[in-house]
């Protein structure tokens, strides 16, 4: 394939774009009007869920555990106070539940320590299920000590209810189950409930409240994702404006491709609106400056070439096909190849990054389209101009484009030290590679510099605060099969296998495992003088029947929290201390063969968020793999087509693979591990990284082409487009390098790793590329003979 024919062909597009200049500008107006009409329709979302959506069994699981058991939605205030018994915590805790029940919509019921806390007590009938402050806060301090005393007597409410130190005790507010598909985070109970915790009446240096809950967290985290992504994307906006006035130095220089990438974004977020797809907001940002990075590099591709040529010969129009005669096709063609590597996310099998991959292949190609229709279109309006008699002589070349032929002269003169030195750094990375972790920890993802990152972290450093946790689902087949004290003996034996795990949290010596079995075990003491040796699970079937039977009557709602109404199906509930990638998958396999050895009669199963991160694991590495192999394999196949020679297109990916090497490299050597979001860099990098290789080797053919000499190729190329890669390159770098100061982790990840392997590709280009073309002649042999 020559490239002389191709650039001939994009010659005469250039001549049809400026003969019917007024007609492209009136269709990609009308265009852009249809598409930004669909902007105030556009949904995103954050929710954890939409990261799940091929994990069948796990789901199933989920949905069948809340369909018995409700939601597990809710809101919780930890309170924390020197005493949490002390009259005016205890008055401040009855308040704000009594407010929280009366006031945050759909909610169902509370309990704390003033409200709804069922504590069976014995009676002259034999026990009855008392609520110890239901009529209120006594101000005998004597009755509140024994009331003290009731409640720290009770095995099962000490460190889950409140700390062995009466310093932290729980609000729990439960949420009705909503058919109607309201999103509570957003549109209904986070707002209400904030709104009440963080009202004068709670504020006192007598307690501290810490609000929690995933309606409540996921209202936060929203918030500061919004505020995030506007941020990033006001930052970059800037930057853009910034690197063309820097760069460009002219009005209109800096005016349309401004407007070109604004219309480009615009048009398909709006078509996105259009089309009904609801977005990932948390990762919006960075399509968004993705898409004005690359837009900025291709019209300064155009504006440099329309330049270059402008102060050779003076002519408008003339230098405006030049522009596009030579820089039409390796634009075009990058674009191909970046969309085709940000297409190859559908392969991840994630769906966000599915639409992260989606959206960003029809960004690039739209700021590209618009880049090819309006800059050559707006740069042929106006004067002709005397061509510039130094630049005539210098064939239209700057001081910096002469300093880049300088040092292509080195490279070419030093090829094969080159490409060992590169070489030699690029397996350095491979140690590192192979220790990257994946791990999908919140609290590193969102970032330990937000404000309610922080509290949650503060909350998890208590005896009762916990932000992971799984439950444990054990279902019977038989109807009254936990009427059965060898049943219920064996959930309390799974209880203590699961209290032995890793990263079980363990407050006061105590695991927090929590079932069904403290609540027979509170019954059978009560009933039997509250003897703390009856603290046990009945060995009689009619014992174990009666006491189920007399806490239904007393407190339904209590009991049936933890089983269904045909005593066949319950559930262990497991707090941990933390995340860790590695000890969650042990935990959980180390459950599944706990339930499978003492329950092979029933049908078990774990459900929770930190299952759904489990199995989220090996799907980040499948993802990554699918995505970053079937991204090389493409563009590998269209370079060796573009450049019509299987040599040449693979050693054009040599260089490419540099850059992702390197962040892989820097990752495993950092100890920073692979999540939800860093897994698109090494796929999108190589996506990128390949445009400069393509800029140059393109060039290089071409020149090869009309010198028959592959040093005179590299130098001309060089000279004439190697200040343009390192323009590009640092604009490119410029708007990751926004991200750097995010507070969010993952986003902090990106901009370092982002400005790194963009970094390394560009060195790269400079070197490896042009040493191994140099050194393998992959187009023929030179027809220069002292090469």
């Amino acid at each position: 394939m020559q490239v002389s024919r191709i650039n001939n062909f994009f010659a005469r597009m250039g001549r049809f774009q400026i003969a019917h200049r007024w007609l492209i500008l009136a269709a990609t107006l009308v265009f852009t009007i249809a598409a930004c009409l669909g902007l105030p329709h556009l949904s995103m979302s954050s929710s954890d869920d939409e990261w799940f959506d091929d994990w069948d069994q796990v789901k199933l699981n989920q949905e069948h555990f809340y369909d018995i058991f409700g939601s597990d939605d809710s809101f919780m205030v930890l309170v924390r106070a020197n005493d949490v018994f002390a009259p005016e915590v205890l008055s401040a805790i009855d308040r704000l539940s009594r407010r929280l029940e009366n006031e945050v919509p759909y909610a169902e019921r509370v309990v704390s320590l003033t409200r709804n806390l069922s504590i069976p007590k014995a009676n002259d009938e034999g026990f009855e299920v008392i609520d110890p402050f239901e009529d209120g806060i006594p101000t005998d301090p004597q009755e509140i000590a024994a009331k003290k005393a009731l409640v720290m007597s009770r095995q099962s409410l000490v460190n889950g209810v409140v700390s062995d130190d009466c310093k932290e005790t729980w609000i729990l507010l439960s949420l009705k189950k909503y058919e109607g598909g309201m999103e509570f985070g957003k549109d209904s109970i986070a707002p209400f409930a904030r709104k009440v915790i963080e009202s004068e009446e709670f504020k006192s240096d007598r307690y501290e409240l810490l609000q929690t809950g995933m309606s409540y967290t996921e209202m936060e985290e929203e918030e500061v994702i919004t505020h995030e992504c506007a941020m990033r994307i006001g930052c970059g906006f800037a930057v853009m404006l910034l690197c063309l006035i820097l760069f460009v130095r002219s009005l209109r220089g800096v005016v349309v491709p401004a407007i070109a990438t604004v219309c480009g974004i615009a048009s398909v977020l709006g078509i996105n609106a259009w089309l009904g797809v609801t977005g990932d907001s948390s990762m919006v940002a960075l399509p968004v400056l993705l898409g004005m990075a690359l837009s900025v590099g291709y019209s300064i591709h155009y504006i440099n070439a329309f330049r270059m040529q402008f102060r050779r010969s003076g002519k408008r129009k003339e230098s405006v096909v030049f522009a596009i005669q030579e820089t039409g096709w390796p634009i075009f063609f990058t674009v191909i190849t970046t969309v085709a590597s940000l297409l190859s996310f559908l392969l991840a099998g994630i769906r966000p990054i599915r639409w992260i991959g989606g959206i960003s292949a029809g960004i690039v190609a739209m700021v590209c389209l618009y880049v090819m229709m309006l800059i050559p279109v707006l740069m042929s309006f106006g004067r002709d101009a005397e061509p510039e008699p130094d630049m005539v002589k210098a064939a239209g070349a700057t001081k910096a484009d002469i300093l880049f032929e300088f040092f292509g002269r080195k490279v070419c003169r030093h090829g094969v030290i080159v490409a060992i030195i590169a070489c030699a750094v690029m397996l350095l990375q491979v140690p590192g590679i192979m220790r990257i972790d994946v791990n999908m920890d919140y609290t590193k993802t969102m970032g330990q510099k937000i404000p309610y990152v922080v509290r949650l972290l503060d909350m998890l450093s208590g005896k009762l605060g916990s932000l992971y946790d799984f439950n444990v689902m054990v279902e019977f087949g038989e109807s009254d099969a936990l009427k059965d004290p060898a049943n219920m003996k064996r959930i309390e034996e799974l209880e203590e296998k699961l209290g032995t795990l890793q990263l079980t949290k363990v407050s006061g010596g105590k695991p927090r495992v929590q079932s069904v079995t403290s609540l027979v075990k509170e019954m059978n003491r009560t009933l039997n003088g509250d003897d703390t040796a009856y603290y046990a699970v009945p060995a009689e079937k009619d014992m174990l029947t009666q006491l189920l039977f007399l806490y239904e009557i007393s407190d339904p709602d209590a009991i049936f929290s933890w089983m269904d109404e045909d005593y066949k199906t319950t559930y262990i509930h497991v707090e941990l201390s933390g995340y860790d990638a590695k000890k969650i998958v042990a935990d959980l396999d180390s459950a599944k063969s706990y339930m499978t050895d003492l329950f092979p009669d029933a049908k078990t199963s774990v459900v929770g968020d930190v299952v759904n991160y489990a199995e989220m694991n090996g799907k980040l590495v499948g993802g990554l793999l699918r995505s970053f192999g079937g991204s090389f394999v493409i563009i590998a196949i269209m370079m060796i087509l573009a450049f019509g020679s299987i040599r040449a297109g693979l050693i054009g990916m040599i260089p490419n693979v540099a850059p992702v090497l390197l962040i892989g490299g820097f990752m495993g050597y950092l100890n920073m591990p692979l999540d939800m979001i860093t897994m698109i860099i090494m796929p999108m990098v190589l996506g990128i990284a390949v445009d400069d290789t393509i800029h140059m080797n393109n060039h290089i053919k071409y020149g090869y082409e009309k010198t028959g000499s592959y040093r005179q190729a590299l130098l001309l190329s060089y000279r004439e487009i190697g200040k343009t890669m390192g323009m590009t390159t640092f604009i490119l770098c410029a708007m990751f390098f926004v991200f750097i100061f995010s507070p969010m982790g993952a986003l902090h990840n990106v901009g370092i790793l982002s400005i790194l392997g963009l970094g390394g590709a560009l060195l790269a280009d400079y070197t490896l590329t042009t040493a191994l073309v140099y050194l393998c002649k992959p187009y023929g042999s030179s027809k220069n003979r002292l090469e």
